[in-house]
């Protein structure tokens, strides 16, 4: 096991930041850990497998985490991972953990729409910056907080972009629905979304609408009118920059929708 060092951060910071960085490998049998066991400050963790495997345990189960592929935790919770009980070679593997202020609802997001354990293989964007913040880490490299804030906001976020990636062949529905949040705010022709998908329009919205339980053109709509709702409660701008902003393609289209939602129109939100 290599020394690492740890960052204390004061309990009234903003800003998360890294706590560890480090490489490690392990070949006995007792290597585990269960989370909800720790003590101290808590932790998001991102473990990644360079060699071997390991398993990791949480509400949906136990499986293997293989190379190319990395868990997420978090220190106090109810998941536990450790040596596979039948393997024969050494688990290598790089891990940060790093403080919850501020990145924690983002994490959460992550987990929640794909799960534990990601893919993060080799030279992808997000192994790139996980490799580049331990060596920072390690050598006191980083330019300032706003420096480290930045690169594990990044992080997360292109490991996000590249599950969403990985759907498009494994679940193109899923796929549709990332893409659709994802652009809500731009103008969407579902036929297109649907041959990004690899399957018909026809087809993308009856298996869109069986799972979700809302089409694809109900989500859209959903997704518009509740950020202009939010505009217009938080911003003085125009009713109609907020709905081009939104994605409606005029005011008129969106005082329609607004009124048939709401029950009112978008100017009574206004002084």
């Amino acid at each position: 096991m290599h020394n690492v060092t740890f960052a204390i951060m004061p309990s009234t910071d903003i800003f998360p930041v890294v706590r560890v960085g480090a490489e490690e490998i392990q070949t006995d049998p007792n290597y585990r850990f269960e989370n909800a066991a720790r003590e101290g400050m808590s932790a998001l963790v991102i473990q990644r497998t360079l060699g071997g495997a390991a398993w990791f345990r949480d509400h949906a189960g136990a499986r293997p985490v293989e190379v190319g592929q990395a868990m997420l935790f978090t220190h106090n919770e109810n998941s536990a991972y450790g040596y596979p009980p039948d393997g024969t070679a050494p688990y290598r593997l790089r891990f940060i953990s790093f403080f919850p202020t501020g990145i924690q609802p983002l994490f959460d997001r992550l987990r929640t729409d794909f799960g534990a354990v990601v893919r993060m293989p080799d030279n992808s964007e997000a192994t790139t910056l996980f490799d580049e913040i331990i060596q920072r880490f390690r050598r006191r490299q980083f330019r300032d907080r706003l420096h480290e804030t930045e690169l594990l906001y990044r992080l997360l976020l292109s490991l996000y972009r590249e599950q969403v990636q990985e759907t498009r062949t494994t679940d193109p529905i899923e796929f549709g629905q990332h893409f659709l949040r994802n652009h809500f705010r731009s103008p969407i022709n579902l036929k297109a979304v649907a041959e990004k998908c690899g399957v018909s329009r026809e087809h993308f919205i009856r298996q869109f609408s069986a799972r979700y339980r809302e089409s694809p053109g109900a989500l859209l709509r959903r997704l518009r009118l509740e950020h202009a709702r939010a505009m217009l409660l938080s911003t003085q701008l125009s009713v109609q920059d907020i709905a081009l902003a939104s994605g409606f393609t005029s005011s008129n289209t969106f005082c329609r929708a607004y009124r048939l939602k709401f029950g009112q129109s978008p100017g009574t939100l206004r002084p």
